[in-house]
């Protein structure tokens, strides 16, 4: 593991294989990044100072011919306060992997922007001062007529610059950490970008295997032909028409689930009028990336997207209902650098706050589906210029400081804004955002697939089950090191992971030790929150799926019951091993092998 000090750019390189037991317990990837903050920070630390650390974590995966890596950049959150991560396709992975290490550890804090030069026998900060200020994509291209086209690149937009509490990090032209702020936590410490340079070859310990393994995934990955060919040519799109067909896609900040113009930015209104191509991350057949024209201001640009989480908070929950503004919004929040799901829920609280005279938009009007409006205050927001220094802040903290009330309109969980399902109709998916370990996202559990065709209103013990096998399965992919798309779009069997794990490492595990090291990561993070002050009161969906009934669709009248929900917050604990207030218990932790490494920390 690389650490490398902003503040004077110098650096050191830890062996942790000198203490192999105790790192192996999480895997790698966000695992080791669990480990690393934890041990790294504290109760009181401040995510924008320089006692943070931004952790660039590469799995064990990553980098091999494995379907679809990626790297995790973990940190504490400057949006919520608590733990933070967010993974990212595209080369970061397997170039950081090439470089020779599994991670990257940056602390400290500087002055003025610089950017870590990263290959195989060179650690260096460079001065930014020639892509200061530009877009996140346009820092790209700079760096890449300096060092050609085969390097990876991490880099932060304007609203990682202006601190921004959930801009983002964006790799390989438009693949974006999102979530939870990391791009203000590397503008915190004055990282503009960091350049991969790495050609290495990668040890494995079994290649023979390895290989084997691989080629018969991808094997079962094509075979399975309709999935495979619907997620090759759509992607997450075709997500948006499954969504309003089940009545869960977020409109009007979330006041409605299903969007009356559904059909102007669904998947085939991508494809018919603005894609122009596809690509795909490192070593993966499926090519889910759609490539999409973008014209702004009498010019054209190409846009990676638009995926599903960005035509629903971006597109219905705007009141958006034609594709080409649709991906207007979009390539704007990738050029500012900042995350869609998060700005797509600002600008939607926003514009139902003035709606209900709570606040004033700099003269803007307070229309769904105003393109003016949205673009405006997407600029705002990245330059934190008027209205947008307030929304800047996340909803939460919008909400406190507009006050009148305009707290019931912020669809966030512990501050981080609600990813694209809208849940009054769906229980387990509210208890999947409620329990979440960042906040309200998705991607820890996705159980409104499940329980829309199993149990949609129901409360009982074996939708809590599956919630927990989901977010170890889930979670998984993220230590690991690759993405998680080929096994729950394309149905890969989760037994290749373990095997992938198995060859790679030549630690030889079964399905439950493996799903085990996973929980002890979820584990982890939640002390990690924990010890931040997060408990019971934190883990409950947005007040309005409580108190507002759904207005229309097939659920009209709808609202989730708060006493089923805190019954199945109680199972969910229950199971989990954990306190009533949702503290694991020093039993489960002893169960897990960490805790003394909790005690040390605590």
């Amino acid at each position: 593991m690389l650490v490398v000090d902003a503040s004077d750019g110098s650096h050191k390189v830890i062996d942790w294989t000198t203490e192999k037991n105790e790192w192996l317990k999480f895997i790698g990837g966000r695992g080791f990044g669990a480990k690393i903050v934890w041990e790294q920070t504290g109760k009181h630390t401040d995510p924008l100072g320089p006692e943070n650390v931004l952790v660039l974590a590469a799995g064990p995966l990553a980098g091999l011919p494995v379907p679809g890596p990626r790297i995790s950049i973990c940190s504490l959150s400057p949006l919520t306060g608590i733990w933070g991560d967010s993974a990212v396709g595209g080369y970061a992975g397997l170039r950081l992997k090439q470089c020779g290490y599994d991670a990257v550890i940056i602390k400290g804090w500087r002055k003025d922007f610089a950017y870590l030069y990263v290959s195989d026998n060179c650690v260096e900060l460079r001065d930014a001062s020639h892509i200061v200020g530009k877009g996140s994509m346009e820092a790209q291209e700079e760096l890449r007529k300096e060092y050609g086209n085969e390097v990876a690149t991490l880099t932060i937009g304007p609203a990682g610059e202006n601190l921004v509490l959930f801009a983002c990090i964006t790799s390989d032209y438009g693949r974006q950490s999102g979530r939870t702020g990391t791009g203000a936590v590397m503008a915190s410490k004055g990282i503009k970008a960091v350049v991969l340079d790495g050609d290495a070859d990668l040890p494995v310990a079994d290649g023979e295997s390895l290989l084997k393994l691989i080629e018969e995934a991808r094997e079962k990955i094509i075979d399975n032909r309709e999935l495979f060919e619907q997620f090759s040519k759509y992607g997450t799109m075709m997500t948006l028409d499954w969504a309003q067909s089940v009545s869960c896609l977020p409109t009007r900040n979330f006041t409605e689930s299903i969007f009356e113009g559904a059909e102007g930015i669904s998947a085939s209104a991508v494809e018919i009028r603005v894609m122009r191509g596809k690509r795909g991350c490192f070593a993966c057949p499926i090519s889910c990336r759609t490539i999409s024209e973008v014209r702004l201001n009498g010019e054209k640009f190409y846009l990676d997207g638009p995926e599903y989480e960005t035509m629903a908070l971006l597109g219905s929950n705007l009141g958006i209902n034609n594709v080409e503004d649709l991906v207007v919004a979009h390539y704007l929040c990738d050029h500012y650098g900042m995350d869609a799901i998060s700005a797509g829920v600002v600008v939607g609280f926003a514009i139902e706050c003035a709606q209900r005279g709570l606040l004033t938009l700099d003269g803007l009007k307070a229309e769904w589906g105003n393109r003016e409006t949205i673009f405006s205050l997407l600029e705002s927001i990245a330059y934190r210029k008027g209205i947008g220094g307030i929304l800047a802040e996340g909803v939460r903290r919008a909400a406190e400081i507009i006050g009148g009330g305009c707290e019931k309109y912020a669809m966030h969980v512990k501050g981080l804004e609600q990813s694209g399902y809208e849940t009054r109709a769906a229980p387990g998916m509210s208890l999947a955002y409620g329990t979440c370990d960042v906040g309200a996202h998705h991607n820890r559990s996705t159980i409104i697939g499940w329980e829309s065709k199993n149990d949609r209103l129901g409360t009982g013990r074996e939708k809590v089950e599956v919630q927990i096998l989901l977010q170890h399965q889930r979670s998984l992919f993220d230590a690991l090191g690759v993405c998680r798309f080929p096994w729950c779009e394309t149905k890969l069997p989760f037994e290749y992971y373990v095997g992938f794990y198995s060859a790679t490492t030549g630690v030889r595990v079964d399905e439950k030790e493996i799903l085990k090291a996973s929980e002890r990561i979820f584990n982890l993070t939640r002390m990690i929150s924990v010890r931040r002050g997060v408990s019971r009161k934190d883990d409950y969906p947005p007040k309005r799926v409580f108190n507002e009934p759904l207005p229309s669709g097939p659920f009209k009248g709808v609202k989730l019951d708060p006493e089923s929900y805190d019954h199945m917050l109680d199972m969910y604990y229950e199971l989990r091993g954990w306190s009533c207030d949702g503290v694991p218990t020093s039993e489960k932790l002893e169960e897990l092998g960490i805790l003394e490494l909790v005690e040390k920390r605590m």
